[in-house]
């Protein structure tokens, strides 16, 4: 094989590699995604509803670990709100460390589905809602889980804004937690509030009324873009994230460009060179 050959196999699969890698709104993986989903339980989950925290939306994460580590790599699903915007979609190893996954998004009418393979039983998944349309200072909205698998154990985290006063949770009546009082604590200057539930089987709904009120507009914190490795990150604010991945994307779409311009330009003065080697 001479040189132009690998040229031209150079030019051909280079692009492939540049654009084929990351955690794409409708992507998909090596596995066929339209197949049904693995039945398991989940042992334990950790539902996080933060309101404006790095975004005028909210942020919502869901960690936990599946049941059955030997049955791994399994692909699997989640129920969002509809319309979320999808930050991380993670399957985290033994030692902790965050692998980003392929994902593909349906449409299961008031829900979106979203699946993705998991090569490990821990996951997390971190999405923003759309942002609130008309803020007033009287915010009130309705936040709802939609168990997609059958859990042993949940806990629900409700984190109330900074500068925010008159918070109040509200568990819908089609809850258990309906006259239940959250335990309330604080954790790096937040309020948190959070309740416990057991044994929660699959398609079980649980809403929550979220109201306060608060004078501006700005989020709790100003984050530049989240790690991916390391330990657990709970900050993943999408907008910077994916301008982030675009300046990546061109950046490595230059490089590729450059490296192919001077392929051909080398390839042009060897021909020329031999073109006067013969005459």
């Amino acid at each position: 094989m001479n040189f132009s050959t690998y040229a031209i196999l150079i030019f051909i699969t280079l692009p492939f590699l540049a654009f084929s890698s990351g955690c794409e709104r409708d992507t998909g993986n090596s596995l066929d995604i339209g197949e049904e989903t693995e039945e398991l339980s989940i042992g334990r989950m950790r539902v996080a509803v933060w309101p404006e925290y790095d975004d005028p939306s909210l942020l919502v994460i869901y960690d936990g670990k599946f049941d059955e580590d030997s049955r791994f790599p399994i692909k699997t699903s989640f129920l969002v709100p509809k319309g979320a915007i999808i930050s991380d979609a993670c399957s985290l190893s033994h030692e902790g460390q965050h692998f980003c996954q392929l994902y593909k998004i349906f449409n299961r009418g008031a829900y979106d589905e979203v699946r993705l393979l998991l090569p490990y039983p821990n996951f997390y998944l971190s999405f923003h809602t759309p942002a609130f349309s008309a803020i007033d200072r009287h915010r009130e909205f309705p936040y709802q889980i939609k168990a997609s698998h059958p859990i042993k154990f949940m806990e629900i985290d409700i984190q109330q804004p900074l500068r925010s006063s008159e918070f109040k949770i509200t568990p819908a009546n089609n809850s258990s937690l309906t006259h239940s009082v959250p335990v309330e604590k604080e954790i790096k200057g937040f309020s948190h509030f959070s309740y416990k539930l057991e044994n929660i089987e699959k398609g079980r709904e649980i809403t929550f009324k979220i109201n306060y009120i608060k004078d501006d507009k700005k989020p709790s914190v100003d984050i530049k873009y989240s790690r991916m490795d390391g330990q657990k990150v709970w900050e993943s604010p999408y907008e910077t994230q994916e301008n982030f991945k675009k300046y990546v994307y061109i950046l490595a779409g230059s490089g590729i460009f450059g490296l192919l311009a001077a392929i051909g330009i080398f390839i042009w003065l060897r021909r020329k060179k031999r073109r006067k080697e013969l005459t």
